[in-house]
């Protein structure tokens, strides 16, 4: 049996994640542990690897690439108990790794799966909420969305939103580690997932940002959670675990890894202006002074649009609204240096 296995997306990170993956299964190898390196080549192995580990017996489960082939590994291992992830950080936001204290340089990633210590951390569970009142599993009426999780590369490849686990009473759940969007900055995830030629890393999201304001149109949303409901015209409504997301922006700047608490940003609908400048403050949480913005604290969140949308959580499609968001306290183990 396998002490441990390695999933790695071979181009991430401008092809460097298949040297990284390399000198961690030969240092993990030389510690006298029995394991496994697998390469994607396709959007889903990540996850259908992580499945087949787990089920084998294996219970320390590494990903190696960007944010996108980890939210995959952590769908395949979620309901799992027992498993501890393993990070190597080789992506453009790298923003679970910063929240979890993973070092994003080769050489102490690497030593941390050796050396580090096991923390809990929260986990975040999303599902369309008319499947709880249905029990239907057919596929959503949404389209495929490409992906690209290299830095300004072309690993683009169709992402099925109908991929996570499906529970017995017909629930199909997504899991995710960072923050899950809705609104304006759904819709910019979904742009800079294409990637672009002339950017790379954060400044690929802030690109996307900026390219949406000329067509964004706000809808009408309800959303209940903890602190009461919000209905009216929405910007956008960031949930996170971790409190930023883009490679740096800090939409919730608060936020802990492991509280047992979203923080859910609130952006009523600005001027195109007012929401350049509130970009810029992203990068220090400057925003929540702002009055069109609020933020709250709540372990579920109910969301309803008009028209429907599609939720992004990590980057990556989630599910079609109405939705609902819940915290799973202490729901996933990953690797982290020691004293973090």
């Amino acid at each position: 049996m396998n002490n441990f296995v390695i999933i790695a997306n071979p181009i991430s990170g401008k092809g460097n994640a298949k040297n990284v993956a390399e000198q961690a299964y030969t240092a993990l190898t030389e510690s006298r542990q029995q394991g496994q390196l697998m390469l994607t080549s396709a959007s889903g192995d990540a996850k259908r690897f992580a499945e087949e580990a787990v089920s084998n017996g294996t219970r320390f489960i590494i990903a190696c690439g960007g944010d996108g082939t980890l939210h995959e590994v952590v769908n395949g291992i979620a309901t799992v108990p027992d498993v501890t992830l393993g990070v190597l950080p080789c992506g453009r936001g790298n923003d679970f790794a910063a929240a979890a204290g993973v070092p994003l340089k080769p050489e102490a990633a690497i030593a941390t799966l050796l050396s580090g210590t096991p923390i809990h951390v929260d986990l975040g569970c999303c599902y369309s909420s008319h499947q709880e009142a249905s029990h239907q599993q057919e596929p959503l009426s949404t389209e495929s969305v490409a992906r690209n999780e290299m830095e300004g590369g072309s690993t683009e490849g169709h992402f099925n939103v109908q991929t996570p686990l499906t529970e017995p009473q017909g629930i199909i759940k997504n899991y995710f580690t960072t923050i899950a969007t809705c609104g304006y900055d759904t819709e910019v995830s979904r742009r800079a997932a294409k990637g672009t030629p002339l950017f790379a890393g954060t400044a690929s999201y802030a690109y996307a940002a900026v390219e949406t304001l000329f067509y964004y149109d706000p809808p009408s949303v309800r959303l209940e959670g903890d602190f009461g409901t919000y209905e009216g015209p929405l910007l956008l409504a960031a949930t996170g675990i971790t409190n930023r997301y883009g490679g740096g922006f800090k939409i919730v700047p608060d936020a802990r890894i492991n509280d047992g608490l979203f923080d859910v940003c609130i952006i009523r609908p600005v001027s195109s202006v007012t929401v350049l400048r509130l970009l810029v403050t992203l990068f220090w949480g400057g925003h929540v002074k702002h009055p069109a913005v609020s933020i709250h604290q709540t372990e579920t969140l109910k969301i309803e649009t008009d028209p429907p949308m599609l939720l992004y959580a990590d980057g990556e499609p989630m599910c079609e609204t109405p939705a609902t968001i819940e915290i799973i306290k202490d729901g996933l183990v990953v690797m982290s240096p020691r004293g973090t």
